[in-house]
């Protein structure tokens, strides 16, 4: 049933056009991939209608949410690893990329494994019209890292 919604969610939204440009729409699986730690495992995906509301709980924006949870046997610094080079600037990155990023963005990476018998990390990357979360975790006798990661979007 959970697969079924998901999949109605991800259709209606296939029509919904980003801030970026008129010309594409955003899709779960398109999202997602532009996020996805290389051949890790996905699992739990969902795209969502999210309400942003005012102090009064009037809706102020239309804005959706994606989400999912990916697996990898690769360390926790590995993983940080590659979304500290991915979301460094890039001078050299094409025009459609630099567009993406015209108001400029925010990236705050912080560990909170100091003392416990798990590594966790959190990436927070903001801009004018979104709030992306990874956290990033691995308890000591796991074999596998996990990603856990949320996408919000403001129309």
């Amino acid at each position: 049933m959970r697969l079924i919604a998901t999949i109605l969610i991800a259709a209606v939204w296939i029509g919904t056009t980003t801030t970026a440009t008129a010309d594409e729409p955003i899709t779960l699986m398109g999202t997602i991939l532009k996020w996805q730690y290389p051949q890790s495992n996905l699992s739990g995906s969902e795209m969502s209608d999210v309400p942003t509301v005012n102090a009064d709980g009037n809706r102020t924006a239309a804005s959706m949410v994606c989400k999912t949870h990916m697996t990898t046997e690769d360390s926790v610094e590995k993983v940080i690893a590659f979304y500290e080079h991915k979301l460094t600037p890039n001078p050299k990155a094409d025009d459609k990329t630099k567009a993406e990023w015209t108001d400029g963005r925010a990236v705050l990476i912080s560990d909170e494994s100091a003392g416990r018998p798990f590594a966790l990390h959190t990436i927070l990357v903001t801009t004018k019209n979104t709030s992306t979360t990874l956290t990033v975790s691995r308890g000591s006798n796991e074999t596998e890292t996990h990603i856990h990661w949320k996408h919000y979007v403001r129309f």
